[in-house]
């Protein structure tokens, strides 16, 4: 199927949908309502984009209130008519001004709000200091570490939007290898990668939670630039083309017999699937090739390690033993300065979710868990190899939702 059948097909068949189910929102909510109980919490109040989509199924601007007990209330400021159509909540008040937010809750919520909880970890102290005019006397905590442990564990909704993510995935990658031409630059083969995954329904951007991290689409770099470091959390990072986006490709050519990384996120309804392969023109010099396997070595290990109660910490320290049982440990997930401290990480509706498979990872393994595990290795003079595929640990052990190969594929030239 090409890409314009498939899209067509999505379209037809009703893949593209228009709103979470109601029971959906009624578990993740109910999810987050038991968690207030447990803190002795009145409500919390959302106004981060994911966390709204999450929980009321739209990510217009706006609160919603969580009560302890009850249906949610959404408090739309822009745009309440498309409020109105993405959510499946049936309380949903247009908000004009911040003065009715007590307002709207004091009627709504019919018991005085003694303690609500807050995002504390995106919130604006801006807005906090508003919200404390507002509510004079109210107590706020936080509740962000409850929620994204909550959206930590996916239903079979939300993992059935990796599987189709997968097989658009595998859809773009089976045309990769015809893009490849020596002289091209990264940012060309970049740009190529990027219409293919938008011809498929690609929301073009990815999210991250993390303060100041940004991150577009996906990483195309080819030899010594996949070495270069950079502001984000990553062992790998690319010089970009300006310094006011420091990231990803940049105007290197690719040259012969030198690892071309393809960092690149396919998304579906929002939800992230985090891959990573290598290309290149011509074989691989055997250092490489010899690191390419052992990543595979690390992934598979850690894939049948990866059962239900184990902790995403000792698994990274697996890893570790690993790539220096074949003396690659200077040059695992990073080389110097650029080396980070975990090998795996959670995906969802943001690339930077739990649990996350590091070295002070407190995070253990429990069915509905998705993740990306990413094992690479840096070497600053030739480039980065590796691979990173996505998994969901169920009852039993762990599922691989990726489809492509994970074998680097050398195009002849």
């Amino acid at each position: 199927m090409d890409l314009n059948s498939n899209l067509d097909s999505g379209i037809k068949t009703g893949l593209l949908r228009t709103r979470t189910p109601l029971k959906e929102l009624t578990n993740r909510v109910q999810n987050l309502q038991a968690k207030l109980q447990e803190n002795s919490l009145d409500g919390a109040l959302i106004i981060e984009n994911m966390d709204l989509f999450y929980l009321c199924g739209s990510m217009q601007q706006g609160f919603l209130f969580v009560p302890a007990e009850g249906e949610p209330l959404y408090m739309v400021r822009r745009n309440f008519m498309r409020g109105k159509e993405e959510s499946g909540w049936q309380n949903i008040l247009p908000l004009k001004s911040f003065k009715q937010l007590p307002l709207y809750l004091k009627e709504y919520n019919k018991q005085p709000l003694q303690k609500i909880g807050l995002e504390f970890d995106v919130l604006p102290v801006k807005l906090y200091l508003r919200l404390q005019k507002l509510f004079p006397g109210v107590e706020f905590q936080d509740v962000s570490t409850i929620l994204l442990e909550i959206r930590m564990v996916k239903s079979p909704y939300e993992v059935s939007f990796y599987r189709q993510a997968a097989k658009n995935s595998a859809t773009v990658f089976r045309r990769i290898p015809e893009l490849l031409q020596i002289g091209k630059p990264e940012i060309t083969l970049s740009s190529e990668i990027e219409a293919l995954n938008r011809q498929l329904g690609h929301q073009g951007m990815l999210r991250m939670r993390a303060f100041n991290a940004e991150m577009n689409t996906g990483h195309v770099y080819s030899g010594q630039s996949g070495c270069i470091g950079t502001f984000l959390d990553s062992c790998t990072g690319g010089r970009g083309t300006t310094a006011a986006c420091p990231q990803g490709a940049g105007w290197k050519p690719l040259a012969p017999h030198e690892p071309v990384c393809v960092d690149f996120s396919t998304t579906y309804e929002g939800y992230i699937l985090d891959e990573t392969r290598v290309f290149s023109i011509g074989h691989l010099p055997p250092e490489l090739q010899k690191a390419a396997n052992v990543a595979r070595e690390i992934q598979e290990t850690l894939a049948s390690q990866a059962l239900p109660g184990a902790l995403c910490g000792d698994l990274y320290q697996l890893a570790q033993k690993i790539a220096a049982r074949y003396g690659l440990e200077d040059y695992f997930m990073g080389y110097g300065d650029n080396r980070v401290k975990f090998v795996g990480h959670g995906v969802g509706l943001c690339l930077d979710e739990f649990p996350v498979f590091g070295q002070a990872s407190p995070h253990i393994l429990q069915p509905g868990m998705v993740f990306a595990l990413e094992p690479k290795f840096s070497f600053p003079q030739q480039g980065v190899v590796g691979l990173e595929n996505v998994w969901v640990v169920t009852k039993t052990g762990l599922e691989k939702l990726t489809l492509i190969p994970d074998e680097p594929v050398v195009v002849p030239y």
